[in-house]
């Protein structure tokens, strides 16, 4: 072969090969994966401020465009506070907007949706709150992603109080922040 012809070949396999790879790296498609995560809960008018704690989670999903994504999250962390410990859990319902990067293997994305949320310690608290936040995504390959993430999540926390035979709700507003690192395997052959 000539040496034209072979460069002409490779020029076709290296434009055949990155196209496969900005269409399996577009973030389309099922997908599943776990996270570090890093949580502190802040609660105006509390007696005990809850530090920043750690944990795990997990997350599974559907790419639903080059650009729009829905997640389903769960995160459980241990959290450090003035006379105890307190298990935070926190299930999300997120959609994902990519906003840069459609044809690179690094993505910047923005999520909103709703938190549901319950702290155990002693005394339980729960509640559904909004949540939004930020990340990038990078792709290591066609189906192997990792994200760090950031999410806030404000709103209130209610802990039911027994008085008397009686049940009264108490609302307590809360913000809650997450920092999340992890990684997406991407299913089905993207």
């Amino acid at each position: 072969m000539t040496r034209m012809l072979r460069a002409a070949l490779a020029a076709a396999a290296l434009s055949t090969a990155a196209a496969a790879s900005a269409e399996a790296q577009s973030g389309k498609g099922l997908f599943v994966g776990i996270q570090y995560a890093g949580a502190s809960v802040n609660v105006k008018d509390a007696a005990d401020d809850l530090e920043f704690g750690s944990g795990f989670g997990v997350h599974a999903g559907l790419g639903l465009s080059e650009r729009w994504s829905v997640l389903g999250n769960f995160d459980r962390s241990v959290l450090t506070g003035n006379s105890a410990d307190v298990r935070l859990t926190q299930y999300d319902a997120l959609l994902r907007l990519q906003l840069i990067g459609a044809a690179s293997p690094v993505k910047l994305f923005v999520t909103g949706g709703a938190t549901a949320r319950s702290a155990n310690a002693g005394r339980d608290f729960e509640g559904i709150a909004p949540t939004g936040g930020g990340g990038v995504q990078l792709f290591l390959s066609s189906g192997l992603a990792v994200h760090g993430t950031a999410l806030w999540t404000f709103g209130n926390l209610t802990r039911a109080n027994q008085l008397s035979g009686n049940t009264i709700d108490q609302q307590l507003t809360s913000t809650g922040t997450r920092v999340q690192a992890g990684a997406s395997l991407y299913l089905f052959g993207r």
